[in-house]
């Protein structure tokens, strides 16, 4: 496969390209429909506050997330991890990788390492959905995937939990397709430090903070009032298995 263009390392011209369509369209666009559509709200911005460059993991229950995580991050360099056949597919590809996304092989997600690494020596926060599949509007994340934070014991960087809560409102009531209201809450930085122990295999570890994150997720949706009865709401069909 030819090496594709992508915001981080393509020709000049498509990184001038991916900035002015990502800074002056996406994200202005993105901000009007959260604020008229969504209701949404951001808390804990702060916490990003002295970090260079850091992993974000977050819970995956609506298909709008990656362009809100754009204006929540905003100014900040963000790369969105995504399915490999979104950004190579010959229609919208080239869109999506204007959009800061990269794609992610089935057959061997670990290959991304490197790139992973160069984004964030150069001071990209780099973006991961750890469930791997989308659970629409369920406030129960399901069981992650490991990757983000091996990358994150690799390259000795911290992880942010970004944790996506939906609230019911009373508009619903009469048009029940309206979105439920959407709150992203940035979490205090998770360091690998903290999880290195001797003896402990850095399977171990990697899994120890796999679960650390997760639980502080499923803590803060029930700490800010997650809905976890809309009406709506469908689990994944499959739930993915932890990357060795």
């Amino acid at each position: 496969m030819k090496k594709l263009n992508y915001s981080l390392d393509g020709s000049l011209v498509f990184r001038i390209a991916s900035f002015i369509m990502y800074n002056f369209v996406a994200v202005p666009a993105t901000f009007l429909i959260g604020k008229i559509a969504y209701g949404i709200r951001v808390k804990g911005r702060r916490n990003l506050r002295g970090y260079p460059s850091g992993l974000v993991a977050a819970n995956h229950c609506q298909f709008v997330e990656p362009g809100f995580s754009g204006i929540i991050l905003w100014p900040r360099k963000v790369l969105f991890s995504a399915e490999e056949n979104n950004v190579t597919r010959r229609d919208v590809g080239w869109l999506t990788r204007l959009l800061r996304a990269f794609g992610i092989p089935d057959d061997s997600p670990m290959s991304i390492a490197g790139f992973v690494k160069k984004g964030l020596e150069n001071g990209w926060l780099v973006h991961f959905y750890p469930e791997g599949v989308l659970s629409w509007r369920s406030q129960d994340p399901g069981p992650f995937l490991e990757g983000v934070f091996f990358f994150s014991f690799l390259n000795d960087v911290p992880v942010f939990p970004l944790t996506e809560v939906l609230r019911n409102r009373s508009i619903r009531r009469i048009f029940p397709w309206w979105p439920p209201k959407t709150i992203f809450v940035i979490g205090k930085p998770v360091f690998p430090a903290d999880f290195r122990k001797s003896g402990v295999s850095r399977r171990e570890m990697v899994h120890g903070m796999s679960e650390h994150v997760h639980r502080i997720m499923v803590e803060t949706i029930t700490k800010e009032g997650g809905c976890r009865t809309l009406p709506e709401k469908r689990q994944a069909a499959v739930n993915p298995k932890p990357v060795d």
